[in-house]
Parts: C-alpha cells; structure tokens; sequence
C-alpha cells in the first residue's frame, strides 16, 4: 500500500511541478490555485505513504538513506505549502516541486530496508528527534530557497536587467521575511532534534556525547545556523549577506545530514542503523 501511495504522490508532485512552470510562464493566477491545489493533495498522499510505512514496519520510517530522503521530501513540501500560506510567495512551489519530486526518485532507485527495525529504534525520544530535525531541514531549505531568489533578483537589478524574468518573482522584502522566518522556526526545531538525541544517547548510552563524526557536524551545523541567526537579528546582516550565508548553512547541513551517514560508520551511519539489536555501540 505505501509503495502505491509514494509513486502516486509523484505524480502528483511532477503534475504540480508542470502546473507551476506554466503559472511562471503565463503568470495565471488560475495556474498557481491549481498547482497548490495539486501540491496539497500529494502532500496528503505522502502524509498516508509514510503512515503506512511507519503501521506496516512499527517504527517511523527514516532509518535508512532512501527512508530519510523520503522524509525530507515530505518536510520541504510541508513546510512549502504552510509558509505559503502565510507570505504567498507563489513562485516557491516552483522550485519546491521538482526538488521533492527528485528526492522521492532518488529514494525510489535505493535499496529497501533489508530487516525489521530493531526495537531500540522505536523510542519515543528517537520520533520526536528525527521529525524534529527533518521539519526543521524542510523549513531551513526554504531558507536557502529563499536565499537563491533574492541573490538572482538583486543581481538582476544591479544589472538592470528588469525584463520577464523579474516581473515574476516575489520582491526582495518578501524573499528576506521568508528567509528569516523560515530560519528562526527551522532554528528551533534543529535545537529541539539535537536536545532530543543527546537526551536520548544518555538514556541508551549513559553519555550525551560520543564524538561521533555526525554528532560533531550536527554541532557544526548548528552553530552556523545560530551566528546566521544572531547576524540576522543582532547585527541586521539581511539582504545579499544574510541571503549567501544561508545557502552556505544549508550546504553544511546537506553534508551532515548525507555526506556524513554515508562517509563514516558507526550507530549513526545509514548502514548501521536499520541492524542495531543490542545496545548502541
């Protein structure tokens, strides 16, 4: 049933992605109301995948690389469609669409979890820190997203290049309130996700730190995006300067969340995961 639902959510996120190229060719607003309707009905689709995903295997289903890409997808499209609805930015959808759309067939070509998962992953602590973080990676996405915009119109305009590209896209006020935001709810949750998984560490392991490869990076990560935060809102670094040290923080995070599961063993590699059995290494 879940492997129905998922392949139904992308075609409802392609469909959507071929709507809100057309809203940005002919600048409809019929085409945007479409697109986000078709956006929401895949997000509901994707909500009852992983649903099911989670009843059939009894654990939340993000412990493998295919798994956790998956989630994110959900997160980014999620996240996408409830910041519309409060700053109606709607080019977003255009570029949020084809990016869960690729990470759902990037999920789609990796292997299947090869056991059941193991009961120390079923934790209450380990639900609350992985959704925590993956809401948290869909709202600091946006933040990036946000930030790319903002870059190509400000370079439009200093280039004075206002031609059809700039009538369609959101002003630069917009694009800098997404970003920060998007920054400050995705800051929390990513605060809230690494509490969590210390709490637990110490519960599993009698230790809240391990000096494991992923867990350095997390702190990394995290300390990048609290001087983006405190730049922000502190220093007033907005515009150009906040929008590039975004993307820059959104690619430490994609190198903790991906790079790190895949480059380094341990309890926190994506292969290590799914065959935990005892206590944690």
């Amino acid at each position: 049933m879940s492997t129905t639902l998922h392949w139904l959510t992308l075609a409802a996120y392609l469909l959507g992605t071929g709507v809100y190229l057309g809203f940005v060719i002919w600048q409809r607003r019929g085409l945007h109301a479409m697109g986000r309707a078709v956006l929401w009905a895949g997000l509901g689709l994707h909500t009852c995948a992983l649903a099911a995903a989670w009843i059939e295997t009894g654990a939340l289903p993000a412990l493998t690389l295919r798994q956790s890409l998956d989630l994110f997808s959900w997160a980014l499209m999620a996240a996408t469609l409830v910041v519309n609805l409060r700053l109606e930015i709607m080019v977003l959808g255009a570029l949020s669409a084809p990016l869960c759309a690729l990470l759902l067939m990037a999920a789609a070509v990796l292997p299947l979890p090869a056991a059941p998962p193991p009961a120390l992953l079923k934790s209450t602590w380990i639900i609350i820190h992985v959704l925590s973080l993956l809401a948290g990676y869909g709202l600091l996405a946006l933040t990036c997203l946000g930030g790319g915009l903002y870059l190509v119109q400000d370079g439009l305009i200093r280039k004075k290049r206002l031609g059809a590209v700039f009538k369609r896209l959101p002003s630069l006020t917009r694009l800098d309130s997404l970003g920060q935001q998007a920054l400050v709810a995705g800051f929390c949750l990513l605060t809230v996700g690494l509490i969590t998984g210390a709490v637990y560490a110490q519960i599993t392991l009698g230790s809240y730190w391990r000096w494991h490869p992923k867990e350095v990076w997390s702190l990394v990560t995290w300390l990048c995006y609290a001087a983006l935060l405190h730049t922000r809102l502190v220093q007033g670094w907005r515009g150009r300067r906040g929008a590039w040290l975004g993307v820059a923080a959104f690619a430490a995070l994609m190198f903790t969340f991906v790079g790190v599961g895949l480059l380094y063993s341990g309890y926190h590699s994506f292969e290590a995961l799914p065959t935990l059995t005892g206590p944690l290494p």
